[in-house]
Parts: structure tokens; C-alpha cells; sequence
């Protein structure tokens, strides 16, 4: 009789202690997806451009100074409304800029100029979680790629551009390829071809990469419990999915015109991992460059080069 009784509080006190630490995951994954979800939250991310531009050597000013942009805007499906900066070029040709984690809209001047100097109007704009977006939350595409949807409807009907290339960086890359893989070719918010420079290639690969430390503990204990609670968390109570941020699964799913620019020097988004990208794209129309540069830098190491290989996808592409 003693022997049960102490079986059945071994029992209780076992079950109890599963029950907390089952608790606890939660609690501590959905702190996790915070963090994830609100990595800006004391990230000035206007002035972190303006700092990059200064590393990189960029005369911002001397580009402010030559190119008046108006202020503009574009309601999401989900009712977001996404901030951009247009630069009216004159042009029917329109190229809507997306920049990556961190930084705003301003990012992406280096590239504005390139595209105004060839003769396109320019749209930039500040993905959420960043700039004067007003949603607060980075979900890296997932749901950022509804602005860039609402962005290209904006530009075909209110500026009246016949043609539509969206081109992003790094994270912004990620959301304009996963945004590529959800619209139909031909409908309003479908551009007429995406170009992704280094692009972030996944959520759970990035995340896993960071928390694991290195491309050998992406699959470490650490890695592996991180992720796993914040990713039941995000799902469960957030309603996204790690997997919808998977670069390299969803741009099976992309028909769209789309060209993949890799820096081999990247050691952010790593040359193998993009790579990737391109070869899961489903469109038959997709091409592939490569620059000698680090993490997006090869339009600011050797612009024309850059814009050389831009063109010559953009003239394959009927563009």
C-alpha cells in the first residue's frame, strides 16, 4: 500500500513537473517570437541608413539635393498602409525598391540613383517593422509581401506605369521573391519581373544561423529548442508560420520574371544558400549574376557593372 502511494506522488509530481516545463517553453517561446517579431523595437532604423550610406561612402546629400521625391502611399489587403518616398522620372518604366533588415527606405538611394540615371521613375519604400511603416512587426515577407502587392497596383493605376520591376536587398529581397511566389502574371499586383540581391533564404535557416552561432549548429539542442517554441508560438498565437518564410521552398511556387544576384563575398547570406534559390525557382524565365562584393554592396563596389547585368536580365525579359 505504501509502495502505491509513493508510485502514485512520484506519478502527480512527475506530471506537474512536465506540465511546467511545457508551460514554460511556451512562455519563453512566445517571449522568443517577440523579439523576432519587434526586432526594431529600439532600432532607429532611419538613422541606421544613414550610417550605412556614411560606411559605404555614399554622398546621400549630393543625391537629396539632385533628386526631389514626393511622398506617397498605398493601402495593403490587410489594411496597412505602406510609406514610400517616388522619384518621377517621366518614365512609363517603374521600379518599386525594397530594402533589408534594419535600415529604412533610404538604403536603397544607391540603387534609386542607378535606375533614375537609366532613365525609370523609382519607388522606395519602408517595410514594416522599419522607417514610418506603421505596422511594428518584421515577419521577414510573410506579410510584408502585401505591401509590396499593394505598392505594384499603385504604381500600374494611379502613376500610370506600364511596366513594373520590384527589386529588393537582403531581407528585402526575401519578401519581394516570397511575394513573387503568391501573385499570378498578368493580374494588377503582379509585377512584370523581380530582381533579389542576396536574398535572406529563409526565416527558420536565418533564425537557426543565428541562434546556432554557425552553418555547423544550425541543428544544435540550442537551435533546435529556440526554435522550436518560438515557432509553435508565432503559429499558434501570432497566426505566421515559419515555413511561408521559407525562401528557398516557396519560390517554387514563382513564375514571374525573376533574376538572383549573388555577392560571393557575402557573409551574411551565404553564396550556396541563394544559389538555392534560383535553382528551386519554378519560372522559366529566371536568370542568375554574380558580383565580387559583400552583402549587397556590389551596386555601390561597381555600379555600371551592376546595372549592366540588371539591363541585360530586364532586356531578355522584353523589359
Amino acid at each position: 500500500m505504501k509502495k502505491k502511494k509513493i508510485v502514485k506522488v512520484l506519478a502527480v509530481t512527475a506530471g506537474v513537473l512536465v506540465f511546467l516545463g511545457a508551460a514554460g517553453s511556451v512562455v519563453f517561446g512566445g517571449y522568443v517570437a517577440d523579439r523576432i517579431l519587434h526586432q526594431n523595437k529600439d532600432n532607429d532604423t532611419i538613422d541606421n541608413s544613414l550610417k550605412q550610406l556614411e560606411v559605404w561612402g555614399y554622398d546621400i546629400d549630393g543625391f537629396m539635393n539632385t533628386h526631389e521625391g514626393s511622398q506617397i502611399s498605398a493601402q495593403a489587403e490587410d489594411g496597412n498602409i505602406v510609406p514610400a518616398t517616388y522619384f518621377d522620372n517621366g518614365s512609363n518604366k517603374c521600379v518599386i525598391l525594397v530594402h533589408g533588415a534594419g535600415g529604412d527606405r533610404v538604403s536603397t538611394y544607391p540603387l534609386a540613383e542607378q535606375y533614375i540615371e537609366d532613365g525609370y521613375d523609382v519607388i522606395a519604400i519602408d517595410q514594416r517593422g522599419s522607417g514610418v511603416n506603421p505596422d511594428d512587426r518584421v515577419t521577414f515577407g510573410i506579410n510584408e509581401r502585401l505591401d509590396i502587392e499593394a505598392m505594384v497596383r499603385y504604381a500600374r493605376e494611379a502613376l500610370g506605369a506600364a511596366e513594373v520591376i520590384v527589386h529588393g536587398q537582403s531581407m528585402g529581397a526575401q519578401t519581394t521573391a516570397i511575394y513573387a511566389s503568391n501573385v499570378t502574371p498578368g493580374d494588377v499586383c503582379a509585377a512584370d519581373a523581380v530582381i533579389c540581391d542576396s536574398p535572406v533564404p529563409g526565416m527558420e535557416l536565418m533564425l537557426r544561423l543565428m541562434f546556432g552561432g554557425s552553418e555547423d549548429a544550425v541543428n544544435s539542442a540550442t537551435a533546435n529548442y529556440l526554435v522550436g517554441t518560438s515557432k509553435f508560438y508565432m503559429k499558434v498565437f501570432d497566426g505566421i508560420d515559419y515555413d511561408d518564410g521559407d525562401t528557398i521552398a516557396v519560390v517554387a511556387d514563382d513564375q514571374l520574371p525573376t533574376l538572383i544576384i549573388v555577392s560571393l563575398q557575402d557573409e551574411v547570406c551565404l553564396p550556396h544558400y541563394v544559389e538555392q534559390i534560383y535553382d528551386n525557382i519554378a519560372s522559366d524565365q529566371k536568370d542568375i549574376i554574380y558580383v565580387d562584393s559583400a552583402h549587397i554592396e556590389g551596386v555601390i563596389d561597381d555600379p555600371e557593372g551592376y546595372m549592366d547585368g540588371v539591363e541585360a536580365f530586364l532586356s531578355g525579359a522584353g523589359l
